[in-house]
């Protein structure tokens, strides 16, 4: 029997809880990664910074959450995931309680400290669940509970803009710490509901020693990569790139990745397998989950859109995003029960080439003649086609490419890769929404991501499991 498995067959009358459980834990992770967008120009008012120091209460958290990801799933096949899923929710409580108190105490220092031990927490919890999900359950129902997975993390990313906002005015901006505090409850409920109901991995005593220097040095190289990344200006991309604060995390970075082939290729245990590049159908994974993390990303500009082509208040565009969340939250679920029947393949074609012909009448057809029908029109069509995309099949292509004792490995990687593909595409977006005035800008941003949804859907023609 491979290692994880049948555990929950044995109790399938404990699937619901197990599933409810991770659910749980996913929706809380997935929550905090936007949720303090709407409530950072208050804490920098209360903390009296500008903006140029605010925005790295987001930054740091993308940042950390991508450099840890692999890391902690590499913890998770060696330790086992039900004991590393209920410490990260632990962790994640913690970093909650730390940035609540920096109202008080430490100020910005101190909530930033936080958002890392956050990432670090969040960063554990989605890897070691779908890697969870998509070992134990039983094969007729792994697609299922991968796709209400993947309905929970996007929909819990896509609302928690709107959560944010509503906890802001029901407890009032002087209260925003009150954000933060809320989820301890739920933290301790969801480990409390770990510890008692989630089947152990049945993890067999690791031989080799832990990847530490190779750990270290891939932090490193994810952390110096995306930041320097996020200091590109593509309108002005030879300009930024001459700049220091731009080439010289990406000369570090390129450093760190030389000297980490070199440790990688000589460890026992590496904490990245390298021989993933010249897996095709692992390749293959990866890039479409760059470009899943590209077309997912561009989500968080269609309250911008909204406001501007159709003079919404500022605040207000993003209701539009409901068109999105409601068609996903359908579209998703069940995605699951067709990858049980079919497979990955056929679901990612459809799904991207359904999010293409929504793409493509929000920028020729909506964007060129503005009306609120036309454009929830299209963004309902574009949710539709990302509910079937978007995690749930790139985590069953992987998990059906590796063993299952580097499972929560394997996903925390093609996780990283999605990570990447959402710190790299904004610079692009904007970019290209700032070289054209008007609309115009917004509908050349619109072709660009329905062009990496193309780029995905050819890529998934290729793919051949093996």
């Amino acid at each position: 029997m491979k290692q994880g498995e049948g555990t929950i067959e044995k109790r399938s009358g404990r699937l619901g809880l197990v599933l409810a459980t991770y659910l749980v834990g996913l929706l809380i992770g997935g929550l905090y990664v936007g949720m303090i967008s709407p409530a950072r120009t208050v804490i920098q008012a209360d903390f009296g910074i500008d903006g140029t120091l605010g925005i790295w209460m987001i930054n740091i958290y993308t940042l950390f959450y991508a450099a840890l990801i692999p890391i902690i799933g590499k913890i998770a096949d060696r330790r086992g995931r039900k004991r590393v899923f209920a410490i990260c929710v632990g962790i994640f409580c913690a970093g909650s309680v730390l940035c609540g108190l920096s109202q008080q105490f430490g100020g910005l220092a101190l909530l930033l400290v936080g958002r890392v031990v956050q990432a670090a927490g969040a960063g554990g919890m989605i890897p070691v669940a779908n890697a969870e999900i998509g070992t134990s359950f039983p094969e007729e129902k792994r697609g299922m509970a991968l796709g209400l997975a993947a309905m929970v993390v996007g929909v819990s990313n896509v609302f928690g803009a709107v959560a944010g906002s509503a906890v802001v005015g029901a407890f009032g901006a002087q209260n925003w710490p009150m954000m933060f505090y809320l989820c301890v409850p739920f933290c301790a409920a969801v480990i409390v509901a770990a510890v008692v109901l989630l089947p152990d991995s049945q993890v067999e005593p690791a031989t080799a020693r832990m990847d530490v220097a190779g750990s270290l040095l891939f932090a490193l190289f994810v952390l110096l990569l995306l930041l320097g990344v996020k200091n590109i200006d593509f309108t002005k991309f030879a300009e930024t790139l001459a700049q220091p604060a731009t080439w010289g995390p990406l000369a570090g970075a390129a450093v760190a990745a030389i000297v980490f082939r070199f440790v990688e290729s000589r460890a026992q245990d590496p904490v990245f397998h390298l021989e993933y590049f010249h897996s095709r159908p692992i390749v293959i994974t990866m890039m479409v989950s760059f470009f899943i993390g590209c077309f997912v990303i561009s989500l968080v500009l269609v309250p911008e859109l909204a406001e501007y082509a159709m003079g919404e208040p500022l605040g207000s565009g993003g209701y539009y995003v409901l068109a999105i969340g409601l068609t996903s939250f359908v579209t998703t679920p069940v995605t699951g029960k067709l990858l049980d029947k079919v497979g990955p393949k056929p679901v990612m074609v459809i799904g991207f080439g359904v999010s293409i012909v929504g793409l493509l009448f929000l920028a020729l057809v909506a964007a060129a003649a503005p009306g609120r029908i036309a454009f929830i029109v299209g963004l309902a069509v574009v949710g539709a086609g990302m509910g079937m995309a978007m995690g749930a099949p790139t985590n069953y292509m992987i998990l059906e490419n590796v063993s299952a004792d580097e499972s929560t490995s394997a996903i925390a990687t093609i996780t990283l890769i999605r990570q990447i593909g959402t710190s790299i595409a904004p610079a692009i977006f904007v970019g290209l929404i700032s070289s054209t005035p008007g609309m115009g800008g917004y509908q050349n941003m619109l072709l660009c991501v329905a062009l990496f949804n193309a780029f995905a859907l050819v890529t998934m023609l290729f793919y051949r499991p093996k």
